[in-house]
C-alpha cells in the first residue's frame, strides 16, 4: 500500500487564478511575474496541485515520489503536446527551467513513464515529483530557558554558538564583517516576518509558491499564513515555527531585544514550502527559482530526504550557476548517509556540534559534509504573528503570554550559521564564486573537533567555523582558487549500437580521506553534470541502472572507475565530457515474463517448496495477475514471500493470495515485510493450492477477489521473484 501518511488531500500545492489559467494552456507566470506580487489580501485557495497522499509511494529506500505526477524537462517541446501523448495534463511550467509537471492518468506509474520517455530521448529528464520532508527538530522545554555566561550575551538573551568558545561571531562583527549589503533566501516554512527581531531585516519580500504570489507587506504575509488552511480566521497553524527559527539563525538584528543572527547586518527573505506538511520537489524549485530572481546571493535550505530528484539538482545548478552559495543541512538521521539535496555537488552541507563542540548525536555523517555549527540547545525565535494593531493571531506554535524564543536542536540550524557566514563572507569579498565560499570556511576552520583532530573527519566535516580566523583571511587578499566544472557521459554498447547510460549513478571522489564526494544521476543523454564543485582529480565511479528505480539484481548493473580532472574556472558550457563506456545496464521497457501466459488459475505455472520463481513481472496487461500451483499435505506450515519493491527495488507494491482447488481465497496479504508481501498458513487438507501474486492497487481494494474493482498498474518496473518454503 501506499506509503503511511495522514488519509486528507494536504493543501500545499495551490494555484492563482493566473496558474489555473496557464494550466488550460495559457502562457505561465514565471515566479518573478510583477503580475504575482504584492496583494493587499492572502491570495484565494484551489488544489490544483495537491499531493493526494494515495499516490505517494514509499520505495525500498524509503524515498517518496508521486505516482500520478510526472516532472519533465521538455527539451524545447510543447508541455500540452506531450500531455495529450500521454492521456495526462498538464498542471503547471517552469519557463526558466524548461520544466512542466503533468499529471498522468489512472494507473501510470511516473517513473516509469519517466524512463520511457527518456529512453526515446524525447526530453532531457523525466521523473516522479518526490517529496520533500521538513528535518525535524529536536526541542527543549520553554522552561529550561535559563542564563548562560555572560560572554553569550550579544543582544539581550544568552547565545552560546556565537561566543569565543564557538562560532567567534564577535571578533569577526567587530573588524567589519556582519552581512551587510548581502540578502538570503530562507526556503522553509514561513517566517514570521512581524516578530521583532526579524522584521528590521526583512528584505521585504516573502514567496507563497503553492500560489505563485510574493507579499510585500508584514500583514499581507502573516494573513497569507492565516490562509493556508483556507480562510484567513486570525488563527495559524501550530506547527508553523522552524523558518522562524532558522531565519532568526541567520539575521535577527542587534536591536536590544533578544537575540542576535551571526549576520546581523544581512537581509533576509522567506519562501514558504511546507505550509506546514510536506510538499513536492516542483514547488520548491519553484521557490528555489523565485529566491535567485529576487537577488539572494545565498540560500539556506533546512529540510531533505533520501534519493535523488533531477529537478532539485537542475533548479541549484539554476542558483550555482549565477555565483549563489547553497547552503543544506546534512540531515538528523543519526547514521552515514547521502540525503538529497545535501549530496549534490557544489552545495554546503553543515553537520551540527553540541555545547562542548562535539558531534551531535542526531547530525546525519560522511564525506559529503563541508564544516559544522552549533545545533543543540541554540537559543533562536519562535514565531509571534504580530499583527498591525499590536494583536496576534492566535493558535499558533508560541503560546499566549510566551516570549517568542526557544531552545532548540537540529542541523536544521547548524545549516543557517553556515549560511549567515556565507553572507558574512560575501559582505566583504562579493566576487567569491560558491567553490570559494566554501573552501574559505574549510580553510579556516577548527579542525580539532570531530573523530579526527589534525582535519577533516566524515562526522563533522573540516571542522568547527571559526570567524575569528575567517575575519583575518577576509582582510587579505588570498582567497581560495575558483571552482570548476565536470562533465561525464555514459553510454552503454548494446549489440545495435551505443545508446545512452541514463539513470546511471555518478560518483566523484576527491583524492585522499578528506577528499569530498559528489553525487548525480544522468539524463536522457547519458551526462552528468557537476558544478561548482573543487578543482583536482578526483576517483570517477560510474554504476548503471539504478535498481531502487528499476527493481532487479546487482549482476544487471555495469560498473566503472576511472579518473576525472576538474579545472579551476571551467564552466560546463565549455569543459568537454569524459566518455564512458559500459556494456551492461541498458533499462528494458518491454521485458518478457518467463511465466506468461499465467494470469488464470487454469494457466498456473507450478513452485515446489524450497523454490524461487525466476524474475517475473505484473505488466503487459493494465491489471496483470500472476497465478501460481504447488501441492501441499493436511498440515504443512507454508510461507510464500512475494520479493518486490522492499527486496529488490522496482516499482510493485505486491499482494498474495492463497487459494484452495475450488478458488477459494483462504488468505491474503498486502504489506508483511515493508510493501512486499508474506503469507504463512497451516494447509487444511492435501491437495492442489493456487499463489495468486499481482499489485495492491489492482487487489487490495477487494481483499484479492475482484481485479475489477481495483485501479490499473502495468509498469515495467512492477517486478518480483516468488519464494515458497515449508515450515518446521
Amino acid at each position: 500500500m501506499p506509503g503511511a501518511l495522514p488519509m486528507k488531500k494536504i493543501s500545499l500545492a495551490v494555484l492563482s487564478l493566473t496558474t489555473l489559467l496557464a494550466a488550460c494552456g495559457q502562457p505561465q507566470t514565471s515566479p518573478q511575474s510583477p503580475a504575482a506580487s504584492a496583494p493587499s489580501v492572502a491570495v484565494p485557495r484551489t488544489h490544483a496541485l495537491d499531493i493526494d497522499p494515495a499516490q505517494v509511494v514509499t520505495t525500498k529506500n524509503g524515498d517518496m515520489y508521486v505516482r500520478n505526477q510526472l516532472v519533465v524537462n521538455l527539451r524545447g517541446h510543447s508541455a500540452d503536446a506531450l500531455a495529450d501523448q500521454l492521456g495526462g495534463r498538464v498542471l503547471d511550467q517552469l519557463p526558466e527551467l524548461d520544466v512542466a509537471l503533468i499529471e498522468l492518468p489512472q494507473g501510470k506509474d511516473a517513473r516509469s513513464v519517466g524512463v520511457a520517455l527518456m529512453r526515446e530521448g524525447q526530453v532531457l529528464y523525466a521523473a516522479a515529483q518526490t517529496v520533500q520532508r521538513q528535518i525535524e527538530p529536536v526541542r527543549t522545554a520553554q522552561d529550561q530557558l535559563g542564563a548562560q555566561a555572560v560572554n553569550q550575551v550579544f543582544d539581550t538573551l544568552p547565545q552560546y554558538a556565537l561566543d569565543s568558545n564557538h562560532l567567534h561571531a564577535k571578533a569577526a562583527w567587530d573588524a567589519g564583517f556582519t552581512g551587510k549589503g548581502v540578502k538570503v533566501g530562507v526556503i522553509d516554512d514561513p517566517s514570521d516576518v512581524s516578530h521583532p527581531d526579524l522584521r528590521p531585516n526583512w528584505a521585504g519580500k516573502a514567496y507563497d509558491p503553492a500560489t505563485n504570489t510574493t507579499y510585500t507587506t508584514v500583514q499581507g504575509w502573516i494573513d497569507a499564513i492565516d490562509g493556508f488552511d483556507g480562510k484567513v480566521d486570525n488563527k495559524v497553524d501550530p506547527g508553523i515555527e522552524h523558518g522562524t527559527a532558522v531565519a532568526s539563525t541567520i539575521a535577527a538584528a542587534k536591536n536590544g531585544q533578544g537575540i542576535v543572527g551571526v549576520a546581523p547586518d544581512s537581509k533576509f527573505y522567506t519562501a514558504a514550502i511546507f505550509q506546514p506538511g510536506f510538499i513536492g520537489d516542483y514547488l520548491v524549485a519553484r521557490s528555489v527559482i523565485w529566491t535567485v530572481n529576487q537577488g539572494a546571493q545565498v540560500i539556506n535550505n533546512s529540510w531533505g530526504g533520501t534519493g535523488y530528484s533531477p529537478l532539485l539538482k537542475q533548479a541549484f545548478d539554476y542558483a550555482l550557476e549565477r555565483d549563489i552559495t547553497v547552503v543544506v543541512s546534512a540531515g538528523n538521521s543519526y547514521r552515514e548517509e547521502w540525503r538529497n539535496p545535501a549530496q549534490l555537488p557544489g552545495v554546503i552541507a553543515s553537520a551540527a556540534l553540541d555545547i562542548n563542540n562535539d558531534k551531535a548525536g542526531f547530525s546525519t555523517y560522511g564525506r559529503h559534509v563541508s564544516v559544522a555549527a552549533p545545533g543543540v540547545d541554540v537559543m533562536l525565535a519562535s514565531p509571534l504573528f504580530i499583527n498591525a494593531d499590536g494583536t496576534r493571531k492566535t493558535g499558533g506554535y508560541t503560546k499566549d503570554g510566551g516570549s517568542g524564543y526557544q531552545l532548540i536542536s537540529g542541523t536544521s540550524f547548524s545549516g543557517p550559521y553556515t549560511s549567515g557566514v556565507a553572507a558574512v563572507i560575501l559582505g566583504a569579498k562579493p566576487d567569491l564564486d560558491p567553490h570559494q565560499v566554501r573552501r574559505l570556511m574549510e580553510e579556516t576552520a577548527d579542525g580539532s573537533v570531530g573523530s579526527n583532530k589534525a582535519g577533516f573527519d566524515r562526522e563533522t566535516g573540516y571542522g568547527l567555523i571559526r570567524m575569528d580566523k575567517l575575519a583575518d583571511r577576509l582582510k587579505g587578499s588570498n582567497m581560495p582558487q575558483k571552482g570548476g566544472a565536470g562533465r561525464v557521459k555514459v553510454e552503454i554498447q548494446t549489440p545495435g549500437g551505443y545508446v545512452p547510460g541514463i539513470l546511471a549513478d555518478v560518483i566523484l571522489e576527491g583524492d585522499g580521506a578528506d577528499g569530498a564526494v559528489y553525487a548525480v544521476q544522468t539524463d536522457s543523454d547519458g551526462y552528468a553534470n557537476f558544478v561548482s564543485i573543487a578543482p583536482g582529480t578526483y576517483t570517477l565511479r560510474v554504476a548503471t541502472p539504478d535498481l531502487t528505480l528499476t527493481g532487479g539484481q546487482s549482476d544487471e548493473r555495469d560498473t566503472y572507475v576511472g579518473k576525472l580532472t576538474v579545472t579551476s574556472g571551467s564552466v560546463l558550457s565549455t569543459v568537454a565530457p569524459q566518455r564512458v563506456v559500459l556494456v551492461k545496464g541498458a533499462v528494458d521497457l518491454n521485458p518478457v515474463d518467463p511465466y506468461e501466459p499465467n494470469d488464470t488459475m487454469a494457466e498456473a505455472k507450478p513452485i515446489s517448496y524450497g523454490k524461487m520463481t525466476e524474475l517475473a513481472y505484473i505488466f503487459g496487461k493494465p491489471r496483470d495477475v500472476d497465478f501460481f500451483s504447488f501441492t501441499g499435505k493436511a498440515g504443512d506450515n507454508i510461507q510464500a514471500d512475494v520479493h518486490a519493491r522492499t527486496a529488490i527495488g522496482g516499482s510493485l507494491d505486491s499482494f498474495l493470495v492463497l487459494r484452495d482447488a475450488s478458488g477459494k481465497n483462504l488468505a491474503y496479504n498486502d504489506d508483511a515485510n515493508g510493501q512486499d508481501s508474506v503469507i504463512t498458513f497451516k494447509l487444511p487438507a492435501d491437495g492442489t493450492y493456487f499463489l495468486e501474486v499481482s499489485s495492491c492497487n489492482i487487489l487490495c481494494k477487494s481483499n484479492g477477489d475482484d481485479a475489477s474493482k481495483g485501479q490499473d498498474d502495468d509498469s515495467p518496473f512492477n517486478k518480483y521473484v516468488l519464494e515458497l518454503q515449508l515450515l518446521k
